[in-house]
């Protein structure tokens, strides 16, 4: 891995961390939060190449792991992912920049329908599988059950993705040498 890379890694672990520290708005008829943590997600899914995307939340996961109270709340610890309902969505979130990542790495422009249509295939149809799966086991409930629960999240995941698609492209218009620069990983 080449310097840059490592650093763009880091920092979009950092991202995520930061965003961890925003509230998170608990809901009344389910145990996972409302948090801004995902739009790092997408952030390093559009910007980062296959490698560094993933990479970047291996190493978020593995801070969280090793006792960062960077997950929303001020949580941390293996306890924080592998005892919480909400778990299965934060190690999701290695699958989904994976999948981002990969889709637009397919491509060699990044058109606004692309970028908002790799977010959905990663946060929507690859995320909430894993995460609904997750808590349902933890829960002791059905899989429908989980998917019913976690489904008032998918309009606002789609609010996100659209706004950091737009962003994506704002920024690499203004930002020399921002279009995915480790898109080559």
């Amino acid at each position: 891995m080449k310097t840059k890379e490592l650093v763009e890694i880091a920092l979009f672990a950092a991202i995520l961390g930061v965003l961890g520290f925003l509230p998170s708005i608990p809901l009344p008829f389910t145990p996972v939060p409302i948090t801004l943590q995902n739009i790092g997600v997408l952030f390093a899914g559009m910007f980062l190449g296959v490698r560094a995307a993933t990479s970047s939340m291996v190493l978020f996961v593995l801070l969280v792991i090793a006792g960062a109270p960077i997950l929303g709340g001020g949580h941390g610890g293996a306890g924080a992912i592998f005892a919480s309902v909400s778990g299965g969505f934060v190690l999701g979130w290695v699958a989904e920049a994976f999948v981002m990542s990969l889709i637009l790495s397919l491509s060699k422009k990044t058109p606004l329908w692309l970028l908002i249509a790799a977010g959905l295939a990663g946060g929507v149809f690859v995320l909430y599988p894993i995460g609904t799966l997750w808590q349902a086991a933890l829960m002791h409930i059905s899989w429908w059950n989980a998917i019913a629960m976690s489904a008032v999240f998918i309009p606002g995941d789609v609010v996100k993705t659209v706004f950091v698609a737009l962003l994506a492209l704002r920024l690499r218009e203004r930002i020399p040498g921002l279009h995915r620069a480790s898109s080559q990983s």
